[in-house]
C-alpha cells in the first residue's frame, strides 16, 4: 500500500522482518528479478552514455522532464479539485484495486492521505493528579503476536497451555481487543492504545498513523498521565528508529526510552530479545517505581514472538508460552508492591502462519486488565469487545475513577472534545 514507502529504510536495515513473510520460491524469483533489473539498468546506462553524444539524446531528456512535471502538476490538480475523494471515497484499498488497479490506487490513496493528514482530530484533556495519597503504578504490555491458540482450530494446540491467561479469564479480567491488522502493522494497534483515536477518525492516515502522530502528541497516554506519573518509560527491545519511535515517543510524553541498548547482555532467540529478559527489566522498573513517591507508567512492546517462525506452529506456540509467563511474572510483581497498580496486557495482532493461521474471519486478540489495591475493585472486562482506542480511554477512566470529582470533570471535557 502507499504508506509502505515509509518503511523502505526499515526493510534495508532489518530485511529479516519482511523476508520471512515471502515464500522461499518467491524469494528466488524476487532476487532473480532484482538482479536482472540491476544488470539491465547498468547496461542501459552505458548505452545511454554513448547515445547522449548525439543531439537527439538531449531532446529526449527534455521531453522526459516535461512529461514528469506535467504529470505531477496534473496529480496536484486532481487532489486539489477533490477528484481523488470522489474516486476513492473510503479508505478501502481492496475496493480501489478492484476498480482502478494497484498503481492508480496507490496514487489516489496517497492524494487522499495528503488531505486527511490536515484533518483536525478531537483532543483529549490531561489527567489531573488531584489529591493522591499514593500515586499508581501503571504497566501496559503489548505482547507480540499474542493470541488465544484455542481459537485457531489447530490439532496441536492442546499442548500449549497458557495458565496465567486462563487464570485472568476465570477472574473476569479478559476481553477481546478488536485489532484492525492481521500478522503485521503493529503500529496500528499501538497507536490506538497510546493515542485513543479510532481508525474511522483517521481516514487514510490509518494505514500508518505514526506518520502523522506528532500532531496528536498531547493526546498520548504518557502526556495525559504526566501529572500522575513522574516516570514515564517506553520500553521496546528493538531499534527505536522503527516507525520513528525514537523521535515520536519523547514528543508523546515519555521521559525515558529503552531500546536494544538496554539489553546488550540479553540472550536473543532467533535474533529477538526474549520476553524473559524484558520481564526482568519491567520488574526492575517496578522496583524503582515503588521506591519513588510519584507514579510510574511503563509502556512495553515485546518482540520475542515476531516471525519468521522456523519451526512453524510449534515454534510460535513455544514463544506464546513465554508471553504468558511474562503476564504471570508482572502480575505477581505488581501484587506484591502493596501499591495501587494497573496492569494491561494484550496482543498486537494474530500471527500469520501459512497453512495454519490465515487472514480472514475473526482478528481479535486477548486483552487483560487487572487492578491492584484501590484499582482492584474497578469494573472488569468479562469478555467484552473493545477497540485499541477504547482501551486507551478505559485506562484513563480507571486511573481517575478513585477521584469522583476528577473523573466527572474529565468525562465532561472528553465529551466536549
Amino acid at each position: 500500500m502507499f504508506s509502505d514507502v515509509a518503511v523502505i529504510g526499515a526493510f534495508v536495515r532489518h530485511p529479516r522482518f519482511y523476508i520471512g513473510a515471502i515464500p522461499p520460491f518467491a524469494r528466488i524469483l524476487v532476487l532473480a528479478g532484482l538482479a536482472f533489473l540491476g544488470a539491465s539498468f547498468f547496461g542501459l546506462l552505458l548505452e545511454d552514455a554513448l547515445w547522449l553524444r548525439s543531439g537527439s539524446g538531449l531532446f529526449v531528456r527534455v521531453q522526459g522532464l516535461c512529461l514528469f512535471v506535467t504529470g505531477w502538476f496534473c496529480l496536484d490538480i486532481l487532489g486539489r479539485a477533490g477528484l481523488a475523494r470522489r474516486l476513492l471515497p473510503a479508505a478501502d484499498l481492496d475496493m480501489g484495486e478492484q476498480r482502478y488497479g494497484l498503481l492508480a490506487t496507490i496514487v489516489l490513496s496517497w492524494l487522499r492521505w495528503k488531505d486527511d493528514r490536515r484533518r483536525k482530530l478531537p483532543g483529549w484533556p490531561p489527567v489531573s493528579a488531584g489529591q493522591l495519597d499514593q500515586a499508581p503504578l501503571i504497566v501496559v504490555i503489548q505482547c507480540e503476536s499474542f493470541a488465544d491458540p484455542r481459537e485457531f482450530g489447530l490439532e496441536d494446540v492442546s499442548a500449549c497451555v497458557l495458565p496465567h491467561l486462563l487464570c485472568a479469564e476465570r477472574e473476569g479480567e479478559v476481553g477481546k481487543l478488536q485489532v484492525s491488522g492481521f500478522g503485521a502493522y503493529t503500529m496500528r494497534t499501538e497507536y490506538g492504545v497510546l493515542f485513543g483515536h479510532e481508525e474511522s477518525e483517521l481516514g487514510f492516515c490509518r494505514f500508518d498513523p505514526y506518520l502523522t502522530a506528532e500532531k496528536q502528541a498531547a493526546d498520548a497516554l504518557a502526556a495525559r498521565l504526566a501529572s500522575v506519573c513522574g516516570d514515564r518509560v517506553f520500553l521496546h527491545p528493538h531499534d527505536l528508529r522503527f516507525y520513528g519511535r525514537d523521535v515520536l515517543m519523547p514528543i508523546a510524553g515519555f521521559n525515558r526510552l529503552i531500546g536494544t541498548e538496554g539489553f546488550a547482555a540479553a540472550v536473543q532467540g532467533e535474533g529477538h530479545i526474549a520476553d524473559h529478559a524484558v520481564g526482568d527489566r519491567i520488574l526492575a522498573l517496578i522496583d524503582e517505581g515503588v521506591s519513588k513517591p510519584s507514579g510510574t507508567f511503563i509502556f512495553t512492546v515485546t518482540i520475542e514472538n515476531h516471525g519468521p517462525w522456523s519451526g512453524g506452529v510449534a515454534d510460535y506456540l513455544q514463544h506464546l508460552q513465554q508471553g504468558d509467563e511474562l503476564l504471570g511474572r508482572v502480575t505477581q510483581a505488581l501484587g506484591q508492591t502493596g501499591r495501587d497498580a494497573l496492569l494491561v496486557f494484550y496482543g498486537d495482532h494474530r500471527p500469520s502462519l501459512p497453512g495454519a493461521v490465515m487472514p480472514g474471519g475473526a482478528r481479535h486478540t486477548p486483552v487483560v486488565v487487572k487492578g491492584f489495591g484501590a484499582l482492584s475493585a474497578m469494573s472488569r472486562l468479562d469478555g467484552i469487545s473493545l477497540t485499541p482506542a477504547a482501551l486507551h480511554h478505559r485506562i484513563i477512566s480507571l486511573v481517575v475513577a478513585r477521584h469522583p470529582e476528577t473523573a466527572a470533570k474529565l468525562s465532561l471535557e472528553e465529551n466536549g472534545a
